[in-house]
This record gives structure tokens, sequence and C-alpha cells, in this order.
């Protein structure tokens, strides 16, 4: 059987990581779980049910992976994925540049423009958006989001959960909490 993905979500974020998908030529057929779905959507999308439908659609799905932006809801899904059994897809934009000594977790999605530098370390559920740099020897936990266009110089530590939104941008050793949340334009701080 050839690789079929499974997206849980069909906002902005899940029809751009069905982009993704597409352009990867990875994917035989991609469909999506959306809770909002209704009767008649999925002739516009995809839409094979729900999130409570999970279940039925793992032998048909290879793959799966989360569409959804907000961190702490990706987060609860990933363990509800993790519990079916499910694989997780992690998908890279062919447009990204992605050093060979980096390492980049299941369930993440890569998009365009994005450079990830030598040894740099991305934990797994993680987004990062359009035209965004994680230079050498940066580590970004499970959940992160970095937003669009962010800059990311060496040695940046990114904790678990935390989203760095858009133009955002940090030198070296520069550091996020865990679940922080920092605004458009932020300038995050280094380490001493």
């Amino acid at each position: 059987m050839g690789k079929n993905l499974l997206i849980i979500g069909a906002g902005g974020h899940g029809r751009c990581i069905a982009e993704v998908a597409k352009l990867s030529g990875e994917f035989m057929q991609i469909a999506f779980l959306d809770d909002s779905w209704q009767v008649g959507a999925e002739q516009i999308l995809n839409i094979v049910g729900r999130m409570e439908h999970l279940a039925e659609h793992k032998n048909y799905f290879s793959h799966v992976i989360i569409g959804i932006g907000n961190n702490t809801v990706r987060e609860k899904l990933h363990s509800q994925v993790l519990a079916e059994g499910l694989n997780l897809a992690t998908l890279i934009h062919p447009t990204a540049v992605i050093s060979t000594s980096a390492k980049i977790g299941r369930g993440t999605v890569v998009f365009a423009g994005v450079v990830v530098g030598a040894d740099a370390q991305v934990g797994e559920n993680v987004i990062i958006n359009c035209n965004s740099t994680i230079d050498h020897d940066g580590f970004v936990d499970h959940f992160a989001h970095i937003g669009v266009g962010v800059q990311l110089a060496g040695s940046s530590h990114i904790g678990r959960g935390a989203f760095i939104q858009a133009g955002s941008c940090a030198g070296s050793n520069a550091f996020a909490d865990p679940y922080a949340v920092f605004e458009p334009g932020s300038i995050l701080k280094s380490r001493a």
C-alpha cells in the first residue's frame, strides 16, 4: 500500500500542511479530520470525519500530522495519535534548507524558505513557519511554534510549547521559557 496522509485540522494551518505534503510527492491521498466538519464540506476539502473517527482510519492512512496551530491543543492531540499507534509524518517544504547534521523530530512541519543550521535540534510536533532561521546548535523543544520570518541566531534555546510570533529575532544564546508567548517583532534575550 502506498502512503496516505491524514491531517488533523482543516483550518488555515492544516491546508498549508496539505500543500507541503502535495509538493513532497510522497502521498497518494491526503485527507482531513476536522471537528468543525459539516455535511457537504467533503466536497470542498477531502474531510473524512471528526477526531472521534481517528481510530476508524488507522488501517487506511499510513501517516498522520497535526494541522493545529495552537501549541497546547497540538500537544494533547499528539498524545492521542500516539495512543492509537499511528505514525506521525514529518514534512519539509522542498525550498527549506536543512543541514545534514540537524535533527528534525517526528510530526514537525518545516515550511518554505526555512533554514536550519548545523547541529540544530528540533523536537516533535514543532511548527517552523515560512522564511525562518534556526541557526547552528539551536534547540527548539517539542510543540513549539516558530512564526513567519523568525530569525534565531546560533545556540538559541526555545522551550517546550513556546510561541515565537512573526518577525521576532534572537541573538546568540537567546532563550524562550517553556510555553512562553512572544508578540510579533519581539527580541529574545540572550543568556549571559
